[in-house]
């Protein structure tokens, strides 16, 4: 039940603190979450090796965000939530189902993390480009 409850507040730290958009240590920590919360997915399904989005760069990072222009800016913010509630969501749809008991739910797991993977690194590369 510990688990649980430590999982379930990595998944609950995704949620946006505040309405506004537009600041990069707000969303780079949402990345933060959202890999955190793909490593539990990773051991939920029993791998070795967790999901990364590779978030080893924050200055380099922040200086591409900052240095892009104000559309790219929104595109990565709007990025982050995208993901954010796609990773959040189907953790809790997937915690409630291994709680409820429900085997076989690996497969979904590894999907989600594929997604998160995904949409991680589609997200990424708008400041990498």
């Amino acid at each position: 039940m510990a688990l649980y409850h430590r999982s379930m507040s990595k998944i609950d730290s995704i949620e946006k603190p505040n309405a506004h958009s537009g600041d990069f240590a707000e969303s780079f920590e949402r990345l933060q979450a959202v890999e955190s919360v793909a490593a539990l997915m990773a051991h939920m399904a029993g791998l070795s090796e967790p999901a990364s989005l590779v978030l080893n760069d924050q200055a380099a990072m922040e200086s591409y965000y900052h240095n892009s222009l104000p559309m790219t800016q929104k595109r990565f913010d709007r990025g982050c939530d995208e993901l954010a509630v796609m990773a959040q969501s189907g953790a809790k749809a997937l915690f409630q189902l291994n709680s409820a008991g429900r085997k076989g739910i690996d497969t979904a797991t590894r999907r989600l993390m594929q997604e998160i993977q995904i949409s991680g690194q589609r997200t990424l590369g708008l400041l990498r480009k």
